[in-house]
């Protein structure tokens, strides 16, 4: 995708006072204010996808993307956003408040009529009782749930009658009324069992009928992959039968190989239209690669080179891949700066001579707060060896990095990164995910950008290096 960063008011004027047809067919144009965002950014989620642009001081922004066709995603800044539906071609012009998308959100230009509805439709969402629908019994929650999308489906009728609106969105919007009820019905279940700690038999629900309706799913509609329930669905089907092919082959359980295989297995019984079967093969690999590394994602992306039929999806793991270049085994990275405990500023270049362990975290996430008994005791190993434990948090709230550390008596290198998740640090190593480990030698060169956490056998590779 291609952006737009500059902002001239002439440019602005034009796109809005010539129409759609001035733009380039493949494109489309997105304009607007947010007032009140204390971020210097606009997100982008389209699928699996987010992507940053400028927001200039007084909240204005342009955005021009190149889409193959219609499309919904969210549109937001400081962690808040909303649903927009556009199509090659279209132009928009919106105004928000960044503290209250849902009551002060206004259109102009294409598509008003569908993302007004959209975006209404979410404010709808919060007003019906539905942000602790999972915590409900059975009984309410199937009344809030069904109640919420009769009403729901009764504004999509009055607006199909009242507006010429477009046939893409249409479908998608069909789509959703026949999956989404389903996937919050996963939803529940799974939840339910968890916190009961149950298995899911033994849940008073109605399994058979919730079997029943998955099993008539059509799993083969590759028109329907920009749909987020629907996909979310064949996830879960997925899931269960990649559970259900480990269960039955005791070789493909408890090993990163064996989990992939029987992921894979899953797939093949499953999907058979060769696009779907490709969409969910590149997700899985995506996923790997975000949350794993490049290391752990090879197996499932040499079976897409392999395998696949999309030519779209290659070049877009071509230029995922690229990405990786830069944090290669070897690569020397930037002198990032960070700010220590004392209120000082620090630089990973004052660590040069030794090797370099970096704990990303944050005070919120638990997996972290797992991991620092272990850490503890291997900083306490490694005592009288050349090797620098770090930790960069990536809090928001730097108060609350303060206390956690001053009151756990946290000792040793406590760093904290300016702009939290969009930190340069992350940004580098495309951080998606923490605790985060990353290894350098003492040149400042990476060892491992996905460096084993301090519960696992870190200790292999320091004792190597050493």
């Amino acid at each position: 995708m291609k952006h737009l960063s500059v902002f001239p008011l002439f440019l602005l004027l034009f796109v809005f006072s010539c129409g759609p047809k001035q733009v380039v067919d493949s494109t489309i144009i997105i304009a607007g204010q947010f007032f009140n965002s204390e971020s210097k950014e606009v997100e982008i989620y389209m699928g699996n996808d987010s992507e940053f642009f400028p927001l200039a001081e007084d909240g204005h922004f342009l955005i021009g993307l190149e889409i193959d066709d219609y499309r919904t995603f969210q549109l937001g800044t400081d962690r808040r956003s909303f649903e927009l539906f556009m199509v090659p071609g279209d132009s928009i012009y919106v105004t928000a408040d960044a503290k209250d998308f849902r009551n002060s959100f206004q259109a102009s230009g294409d598509r008003i009529a569908e993302n007004t509805y959209l975006v209404e439709k979410t404010r709808s969402y919060f007003e019906s009782n539905m942000m602790d629908l999972f915590e409900k019994d059975k009984d309410e929650y199937f009344e809030v749930k069904n109640g919420f999308f009769a009403d729901q489906r009764k504004h999509f009728d009055q607006l199909k009658q009242a507006q010429e609106i477009h046939p893409g969105f249409l479908k998608l919007e069909e789509a959703y009324f026949e999956y989404t009820p389903l996937s919050f019905d996963i939803y529940y279940l799974n939840s339910q069992a968890f916190f009961k700690n149950l298995t899911k038999e033994e849940l008073d629900f109605p399994m058979e009928e919730l079997k029943a309706k998955l099993a008539e799913i059509d799993l083969g509609r590759s028109d329907l992959l920009i749909e987020g329930s629907y996909t979310a669905i064949i996830s879960h089907l997925l899931g269960e039968k990649t559970k259900e092919i480990s269960n039955h082959d005791t070789t493909l359980q408890n090993t990163p190989e064996g989990n992939e295989r029987a992921a894979f297995l899953a797939m093949e019984e499953l999907l058979e239209n060769p696009a779907v079967k490709d969409f969910f093969l590149f997700r899985h690999l995506m996923e790997n690669l975000q949350f794993k590394g490049l290391e752990a994602a090879k197996p499932s992306i040499e079976k897409f080179q392999a395998e696949n039929q999309s030519p779209k999806l290659v070049s877009k793991l071509e230029k995922e891949l690229k990405k990786w270049d830069a944090i290669m085994p070897g690569m020397e990275i930037p002198d990032f700066s960070f700010e220590d405990i004392s209120g000082e500023m620090v630089q990973l270049s004052n660590l040069k001579g030794t090797l370099v362990y970096i704990d990303i975290w944050a005070t919120w996430c638990k997996p972290c707060i797992e991991e620092h008994p272990y850490w503890d005791q291997l900083k306490a190993d490694y005592e009288d060896q050349p090797v620098s434990f770090l930790t960069i948090s990536i809090d928001e709230n730097k108060e609350a990095w303060e206390k956690m550390v001053i009151s756990k008596n946290m000792e040793g290198l406590q760093w904290i990164a300016e702009k939290a998740w969009r930190s340069d640090l992350n940004l580098h190593f495309m951080v998606n995910s923490i605790p985060r480990f990353i290894l350098l030698d003492g040149e400042g060169k990476i060892i491992d950008p996905n460096a084993e956490r301090p519960s696992g056998d870190i200790w292999k590779t320091l004792d190597q290096f050493l």
